[in-house]
This record gives structure tokens, sequence and C-alpha cells, in this order.
């Protein structure tokens, strides 16, 4: 651009965003006034942070492994805790559609196509990094796949998300509120879930297919943290060392009843893969566990667990297409051939595949913090940052 250096795009880039918003009549990030009660920020949960954590460093240990028992108990609930978080922070009571439609597009589909196009970007730097064959038209058709998404990277379940956070507040407006009602609708698309499972088994397009199994978790965790259910909410979280050792039964629980159904059919729930069956042991069970879960994180709460929560998309974005390759070829392959051919409870895989998610961790946390304070950072759920904001304020560009 005439009379401004190549530096200054970043900033003219935060203007531009700014009048698009200003054009639309809500800023993404410039709040001047004060909000209503129905739509200023909630105070963030503790031990629900902590509780999006773990579960995400448990993502990453599981994709790291083998298929194994662990693989089969993890993957029982690593999902579904997720639709279940999600519901107990879903706030629809007071919303209008628009305003309550906005605000999931910014929260998954924004970063469905921000950092799947990273993702994409990642894939091609990892070929041509590891000297592997870059297929013809490479980024073109990545793009397109990100824009389709289906079952693309490991970010494939954030538009599932989003469909079932439509589709509950749908639910809620036609059943005035009532959360019986809205129990009936979710188990009713549930229904349609399994016959479409059972009957025309495909991934559709931005993955409802797994929305139509993920809203009634969603509807689970709405309804647990739900006014008319604050008593045996109350119960279960209010005194650490209760949820705590109601966690740990409920997870013994579901480590049991999953070895039990993996025996028996050498299969465990599978979302990516569409795999549910049998349905009266994997659904059933995935509440269990993730309740099991959740309490056992309410039970050990702590700030120092709960701060790294905003970095779970760049983890859940990166650890498969980026980190893993790099620590697995590059950063140690003698370790990884050494180990590779074992069975997944060897204590040599285990000590790998714990270094592996320690390195993912580290890795994706400095690209973390690059995303979060340049231009991009909405595609992390981060608000623009001050640098960029106090510039556009005194729309002071520096000079060529």
């Amino acid at each position: 651009m005439p009379g401004h250096s190549v530096l200054a795009f970043p900033l003219i880039y935060a203007e531009t965003i700014k009048r698009i918003h200003a054009f639309l009549g809500k800023s993404l990030y410039f709040h001047k006034l004060p909000l209503q009660r129905s739509a200023m920020k909630p105070k963030r949960i503790e031990y629900i942070d902590v509780a999006k954590f773990l579960a995400m460093i448990l993502v990453v240990f599981a994709h790291g492994t083998k298929e194994s028992n662990f693989v089969a108990f993890a993957f029982a609930f690593h999902l579904p805790v997720f639709f279940i978080l999600n519901g107990m922070t879903l706030r629809i009571e007071n919303q209008k559609f628009g305003d309550f439609l906005t605000t999931k597009l910014r929260r998954y589909i924004i970063p469905m196509f921000g950092l799947g196009i990273l993702c994409v970007l990642a894939d091609l730097f990892v070929k041509w990094f590891l000297n592997n064959p870059i297929p013809d038209h490479f980024l073109l058709i990545g793009i397109a796949n990100v824009i389709n998404q289906i079952r693309l990277f490991a970010i494939w379940f954030l538009p599932a998300l989003f469909f079932t956070d439509i589709i509950l507040f749908g639910f809620h407006h036609l059943a005035k509120g009532k959360l019986a009602i809205m129990g009936v609708l979710s188990l009713l698309l549930l229904g349609v879930g399994i016959l479409f499972n059972q009957f025309h088994n495909v991934p559709l397009v931005w993955n409802f297919d797994a929305a139509l199994f993920g809203t009634v978790f969603t509807y689970l965790g709405f309804a647990f943290r739900h006014q008319k259910l604050s008593g045996l909410y109350n119960f279960l979280t209010k005194v650490r060392l209760r949820a705590l050792i109601i966690g740990v039964a409920l997870m013994t629980a579901t480590y049991f009843i999953s070895q039990y159904s993996y025996g028996l059919s050498h299969r465990h729930l599978e979302m990516f893969h569409r795999v549910y069956i049998p349905y009266y042991i994997t659904l059933p069970n995935a509440i269990i566990g993730s309740l099991g879960f959740i309490l056992i994180c309410r039970g050990i709460t702590n700030p120092i667990l709960a701060k790294p929560v905003e970095m779970n998309l760049a983890l859940l974005a990166f650890h498969q297409i980026l980190a893993f390759p790099i620590f697995r070829v590059k950063i140690c392959p003698e370790w990884w051939a050494s180990v590779s051919k074992l069975p997944a409870n060897d204590l040599k895989y285990t000590l790998f595949t714990s270094a592996l998610t320690l390195f993912s961790v580290a890795l994706i946390a400095v690209i973390y913090l690059a995303i979060k304070y340049s231009p991009l950072s909405a595609i992390v759920n981060q608000p623009l940052a001050g640098f960029y904001r106090r510039k556009v304020s005194g729309k002071e560009f520096p000079q060529a």
C-alpha cells in the first residue's frame, strides 16, 4: 500500500476487521458500551477448564499410542466429555438467535476454517521437511477439503459442536425451556442418529452425523448445570473430596465396562470412524465415564491446570499433523524405531508416548502464543492483542 511500510499490514488488517464488524453492527474485538446481562461474558469455572485441558491431553496421548485396552478405555469418553462440558457452559436463556448464532460461528466455525488452512500449510511443511512427495495441487485440494470438512484433521468435531448448540437452541425454544421435553427431543434425535448409523453409515458435510449423537451429550451437560437440577449438581460438585471419590468410582466402572465390551467385539466407541455399537453399552458408558472424569477434575482442580485450556484449539489442531511426525522422524528417530513395534502396554512404549505428548504441548504452546499475539488471534478464540487495538484506535501507521 503506498505510503505505508509492509510492517503496517497487521494494523491495516485490524482496522479492516473493525470496520467490517462495525458495519454489521456487532464488533468482534472492540466493546465500548456496557453489555446487557444476557450478553456478558460469563465467569470461567476453574474445574471445567481443568477438565477441558486434561481431556485434551488425553486426546493427544491416545492419538499417540496404538490400538489397545487403554485406547478402548480412553475412547469410551474422550470425545463425549467435550460435548458434555460444552453443554455445561451453554447459555441459551434470554438469547436472541442472531446473537447466539454469531457467538457460535465465532467460537467454532472461524477456528474450523482458520486452523484448517493452517493445518494444510503445516502438512505441506512437514512433507517438505521430511522430504516426502508433495502431490499436485496440494494446497488447492487441501483448502477445498477444509471448506467441505469431512473428518479432516483433529479439528473435525468443531462443526459437530456447532450443530449441537444450534439444535439445542431450537429444542429449548420448541420446549419453551422445559428440560424434560428437551430431553425427549434429544433422545428422538439420537434415535435418528442410530438409524442413520445402522443403515446409511457415511460421514456428512461438516460432520453433521456426529451431531446426531453429540446433541444428547450436550443436552446432559446443559441439564446437569441447570437451575432445576441444582440440588444434584451441588451434591456432586460442592465438596471436592466427595466429587473425587464419586468420580473415581464412576471412572472405575467405565474402565471395566469398556474392557468387557472390548473383549467381546474388539471394538470401542470411535466417533471419528462412526463406531457406536453396541449402542446400549457404549452410549451409557460414555456418560458414566464423562461424568466420572469431570468429577475427578472437580476434586483436583487447580489454577495451574486451568490456565493452559486457552491453547486447547491449537493443541487439537497441530498435535497429529505437526508435532507427531517431527518428534518421531526428526527429533527421536532411533527411539521411535526401537519402540514402534512394541505392544502399547510396554513401559518403554508408554514412556515414548508420554515424551511425545510433552513435546507436542511444548511445541504447540509456542505456536499458540504466536497466533494469539498476531492479527489471526480469532482462530484460537482470543481477542485482538492490545497492541493492535491501540494502534488502530489512534489510526496511526508507521510510514515507509
